[in-house]
C-alpha cells in the first residue's frame, strides 16, 4: 500500500481516540520482545498503533487476517474497526469470511428487525452449527461496526457453491464475476497447493489438491467481489486470506482498481523468533506478504494435527 505523506500527515493530525489497543490474553509468549510490536515490511520498521490506525483510515480496503482462535487477534480487528469509522469518510462494509451467502437472508432480517443488536447476530445466523470459534469470540468486531451504523455482510461462498466449484462448475451467479474462467497461473496454483498441505500437516492425498484450490481462489475472489461492492471495506478472515502476494488483495487489483488497499495480519509469536524477518519462512517468501504485522501472543490449543489425523483415521472406519 503507498499513502501519500500529505495524507498520512492529516490522519496523524486528527484527534486521537481514548482507547488505547487491548491488552493481550493469550497465555502462551507473553513476554516475547514482539508482542504488542507492529511490523511495517516495505519500510522494514516498527510503527505505532495510532500510526497503523491512520493509514488504515485513508485506505479504501482494510483486511484484518486472523488466527481464528485467538481472541487476541478478534479484540485487535474489534479495535481496528472502531478506528475506521472517521466522522468524515462513509462508513465501511464489514465482511465476515465466516458468513457464507446462505446465511444472507436470516442476516438481513436480523439486522432489519434490531440494526445493533450485534448480541443476537450470531443467533440468529447459526453461527453456533457453523463450526468457528464461540461467537463471543467475534461479537465485539461486529458490535464496533453496528453501534456505528456500519454495515455487517457475508463474504464466503456457501457450501453449495463450494462444492459445485470443487467439481470444476461455476454456478451462474458467479460467472463473470470472479475470474475464474481465466487459467491460473501454474506458479501460483502450484503455491497454493502447498499451502493447503502446510495447513493440513501435509496429510492431504495429493488428488484432493486440485479442487482445494480450485475452492480457495474462488473463495478469495468471492471476498474481494463483496468488498468491491463498497466504497470503503474491511474483510475479517483468517491470515492466509489477507496475503498480498495471492489471496483476496491480488483480486481487488482488478475488481476495485483504483483502490487503496491495506493488508493487516495478527501474527502469534514463535519462540526463539525474534525478528519479524524469521517469520517469512511460514509463508515460504523472503519476506512477509502483508502491509503490516502485528504480533500477538499465542493462543492455547491441542495439537491440530494430531487432531487431524483423528479426524482422517475417523473417515477410514
Amino acid at each position: 500500500m503507498h499513502l501519500s505523506t500529505v495524507a498520512v500527515a492529516l490522519l496523524l493530525a486528527l484527534p486521537v481516540q481514548a482507547a488505547e489497543p487491548p491488552a493481550p490474553t493469550a497465555p502462551l509468549e507473553r513476554d516475547h520482545p514482539l508482542v504488542g510490536r507492529i511490523w511495517q515490511p516495505a519500510s522494514k520498521a516498527f510503527i505505532t498503533a495510532d500510526a497503523l490506525a491512520a493509514q488504515a483510515a485513508a485506505a479504501d480496503m482494510v483486511l484484518l487476517g486472523e488466527t481464528h482462535d485467538n481472541a487476541d487477534h478478534h479484540a485487535l480487528q474489534a479495535w481496528m474497526v472502531g478506528r475506521l469509522m472517521v466522522p468524515s469518510s462513509p462508513k465501511p462494509l464489514v465482511a465476515f469470511e465466516m458468513l457464507d451467502r446462505s446465511q444472507g437472508p436470516a442476516l438481513e432480517a436480523h439486522l432489519a428487525a434490531h440494526p445493533k443488536d450485534a448480541d443476537g447476530l450470531g443467533p440468529a445466523v447459526g453461527w453456533d452449527k457453523s463450526g468457528w470459534p464461540d461467537w463471543a469470540l467475534y461479537r465485539p468486531i461486529a458490535k464496533a461496526a453496528l453501534e456505528e451504523g456500519a454495515a455487517v455482510a457475508t463474504a464466503n461462498l456457501s457450501k453449495d457453491d463450494s462444492r459445485a466449484i470443487a467439481k470444476g462448475d461455476i454456478p451462474t451467479p458467479w460467472r463473470d464475476k470472479l475470474g475464474l474462467e481465466t487459467p491460473q497461473d501454474p506458479g501460483q496454483r502450484q503455491a497454493m497447493e502447498a499451502d493447503i498441505q502446510a495447513g493440513h500437516c501435509n496429510m492431504l492425498p495429493e488428488r484432493a489438491l486440485p479442487a482445494m484450490v480450485r475452492v480457495q481462489r474462488a473463495r478469495d475472489a468471492a471476498m474481494a467481489w463483496t468488498m468491491a461492492q463498497a466504497p470503503r471495506a474491511v474483510l475479517i478472515a483468517g491470515a492466509g486470506h489477507v496475503r498480498n502476494d495471492r489471496a483476496v488483495p491480488v483480486h481487488l487489483a482488478s475488481m476495485a482498481k483504483g483502490k487503496q488497499v491495506l493488508a493487516l495480519a495478527f501474527l502469534e509469536v514463535q519462540p526463539g523468533k525474534t525478528e519479524p524477518a524469521q517469520y517469512a519462512e511460514v509463508y515460504d517468501t523472503d519476506h512477509l506478504p502483508f502491509d503490516a504485522v502485528w504480533f500477538t501472543p499465542k493462543a492455547e490449543r491441542t495439537d491440530q494435527c494430531e487432531a487431524f489425523k483423528r479426524h482422517l483415521d475417523k473417515k477410514k472406519d
